[in-house]
């Protein structure tokens, strides 16, 4: 831990804390008329870092990133949390979608098709 960051660490949040973690986001770091991040924080971790992993996702400063996803818009970034916990963010539409929820069958979720039905249906 000295002088690593340690992200995996268990937090336990609520629906509404990721919500407003991911408004946050959304708001390019400004809450409440105070700035809370600095102004480049959410282009560096919507930026590519890294190698990159192959498929619809790349990966960001800690952040996954939807850029390459299908029909879901370019700068759509997700915070990936154990036992399926997503913050994903869409700040072109001011938009922050929450899921809290493990699937007890085992399949995996698929954030980018989800993002895409929760799109689709606020349109």
């Amino acid at each position: 831990w000295r002088g690593n960051y340690m992200l995996s660490s268990q937090v336990w949040t609520t629906a509404r804390d990721l919500a407003r973690f991911g408004q946050l986001y959304a708001d390019n770091g400004v809450a409440g008329g105070a700035r809370i991040l600095p102004e480049t924080w959410l282009a560096y971790v919507s930026t590519p870092s890294g190698p990159q992993p192959d498929g619809p996702q790349g990966y960001g400063a800690t952040f996954w990133l939807m850029n390459r996803s299908e029909g879901v818009p370019a700068d759509t970034i997700s915070a990936n949390g154990n036992r399926g916990q997503y913050v994903i963010i869409v700040p072109s539409r001011n938009i922050v979608i929450v899921r809290r929820g493990e699937d007890p069958t085992g399949k995996r979720f698929d954030p980018i098709a989800f993002t895409r039905d929760v799109l689709a249906a606020l349109d």
